[in-house]
């Protein structure tokens, strides 16, 4: 990636490849979920978001003005918006690389890629409907026909919030590999053999709506990364500056629903590559060198720091 920063009168605007990165809105929305967490009790938590990636420190090129993150107090917090932004760029790089050797290595595989939803259900009833589709997902892979036909994948669960009926539609995108042959073959499924599948898998007692599709191209591989690596919940879904009492409730439901929950996972042949790539587990570890765009230590001599101003809303050059 190319980076650069204009800056005037020191406030930070990162522009990667041309496109301003959303460091001033994402912040300022951190503050909301932070003032929501202290109003549910949960001032810990709130806290750790409150100060969450106040400080940016960024390594220098000086010679081209590149520039690349070095440090940053990110929470982790499974709802932070500034965080589950980081962890959606790095969730992209890796689905990126790691398809890239699958294309590599394995030319007879071919990706399609699936979405299985349920039912929209009421807060009170997400929990357990997540519950419901992780175990109907575990039987799925493992169904003898699926462990024969797809090599390899990956697993996101988004969750989307409808506010005209109050309530949320789980659904689960994927990335299955399977051999060239299967289209033709005697193990192919149609969209109907999926959702009678996945009706079973998780004891459903209507059809529910899936979608199968091949990733044809290069341009098709990573428009289906994006759509994988997109953020588990939005936050315009769950935040909202002008209903203090909406917010609270989504974030009460949200954050109880997505406790411990493994929100991305690799399988098979994808998972093999991720761990001699050396990879962390999607959506875990560093959101601070989310890519291997590196600049050398011993050419990025200066180091410039950003501080978040309560008062002036944004980041301001410290040195």
């Amino acid at each position: 990636m190319d980076n650069h920063y204009n800056i005037s009168e020191g406030v930070l605007q990162d522009r990667v490849n041309g496109k301003v990165m959303p460091w001033r809105p994402k912040k300022k929305r951190t503050l909301i979920l932070a003032r929501s967490f202290h109003r549910l009790g949960k001032h810990k938590k709130a806290n750790r978001i409150w100060w969450c990636s106040c400080e940016l420190e960024f390594r220098v090129e000086p010679e081209t003005g590149r520039k690349r993150l070095k440090n940053a107090g990110f929470c982790r917090e499974r709802l932070c918006n500034m965080c589950a932004w980081r962890k959606s760029l790095k969730t992209f790089h890796q689905v990126s690389k790691v398809m890239d050797e699958v294309q590599r290595r394995h030319e007879n595989l071919q990706p399609v890629f699936l979405t299985l939803t349920v039912r929209n259900c009421e807060g009170d009833k997400l929990m357990n409907t997540l519950d419901m589709m992780f175990y109907g997902w575990g039987l799925l892979r493992k169904h003898r026909k699926i462990k024969r036909i797809a090599h390899g994948w990956f697993r996101a669960l988004e969750v989307t919030y409808n506010r005209k009926d109050d309530t949320y539609h789980p659904h689960f995108h994927a990335i299955l590999l399977v051999d060239k042959s299967y289209f033709k073959g005697k193990d192919y499924m149609q969209t109907a053999d999926w959702v009678q599948m996945w009706r079973t898998a998780c004891a459903l007692d209507y059809d529910p709506i899936c979608d199968i599709r091949k990733i044809k191209a290069s341009k098709g591989k990573y428009k289906a990364v994006a759509e994988i690596a997109k953020y588990t919940v939005k936050d315009s879904d769950y935040l909202h500056e002008d209903n203090d009492e909406l917010t609270d409730r989504l974030v009460g439901v949200l954050s109880s629903a997505l406790r411990g929950r493994r929100l991305y996972g690799f399988g098979g042949v994808m998972q093999t590559i991720a761990k001699e790539l050396g990879m962390e587990k999607p959506g875990e570890g560093d959101l601070v060198h989310i890519d291997d765009d590196a600049i050398r230590e011993d050419v990025a001599n200066l180091i410039e720091v950003y501080n978040w101003s309560f008062g002036v809303a944004d980041y301001i050059r410290r040195r």
